[in-house]
């Protein structure tokens, strides 16, 4: 192959990996600005209120009796809920495509772009807010990149695995179980009959079902990557 053909070949893989980056960013910011929706009305829905009494709404839109308060809350929660599944469901989904892809480009970019397609794609795009995967290969110090990695000492590689196991379950811990108790409380606090005592479980199953699915799918896509890591550090001891 001629120069003009490796460099044409190098930046279509530059530009390929952008591509992705940026497709994957875009579900990131949606995932994201969701999310912390979702965190918002759990945080103000958790907080304790005096028994009987109105609650005060924020920006000054006044007072509620609690069981319109509550009411309000509930169904925002589960909305929410379902909502911030479907597009952080897409986001994992768009990553997992994209990295598959980026693992078929090799180990560079080019001849004469000494960089890994991964640390490329992870320089250009926008992290979930649940990203961690940065902290633990920060630790590895110069050995922190792809091209690089297999220099790194065996125990500092095993290390690292351990530390992205537990920020991922810290992670964990705050991204779904803050949403899961508050849509518990509310579901709780939201004391109805009839068809809103129906209206009630049924919003309950439907946030609960679709949390909890989207959660499987993220602790699976973390377990690739744990994977990976432990693969990487056992083919580095050998």
């Amino acid at each position: 192959m001629s120069a003009t053909g490796l460099h044409v070949d190098e930046k279509e893989r530059r530009e390929l990996v952008k591509d992705l980056a940026e497709a994957v960013s875009t579900q990131s910011e949606a995932a994201n600005r969701t999310w912390l929706a979702l965190i918002t009305v759990a945080l103000f829905a958790l907080v304790p209120h005096t028994s009987g009494a109105s609650i005060s709404l924020p920006f000054s839109l006044g007072d509620v009796p609690q069981a319109w308060f509550y009411g309000f809350a509930f169904t925002l929660l589960w909305a929410l809920a379902v909502a911030f599944a479907v597009v952080h469901s897409q986001q994992v989904r768009a990553q997992q495509l994209a990295q598959s892809v980026i693992d078929s480009l090799g180990s560079t970019l080019g001849p004469t772009c000494n960089i890994h397609p991964r640390d490329y794609f992870d320089m250009c795009r926008k992290a979930s807010l649940i990203h961690v995967a940065s902290l633990a290969q920060s630790l590895r110090g110069r050995h922190q990149f792809y091209t690089s990695k297999g220099k790194s000492p065996y125990w500092v590689l095993v290390a690292t695995v351990v530390v992205y196991a537990g920020w991922k379950l810290i992670a964990f811990s705050i991204y779904f179980v803050v949403p899961f108790w508050a849509l518990w409380e509310s579901h709780k606090n939201f004391s109805a009959v009839g068809l809103l005592h129906a209206y009630n479980t049924g919003g309950t199953w439907a946030g609960c079902i679709a949390l909890g699915q989207v959660l499987v799918l993220d602790i699976l896509h973390a377990g690739r990557i744990l994977t990976h890591l432990w693969r990487s550090a056992q083919s580095n001891e050998k």
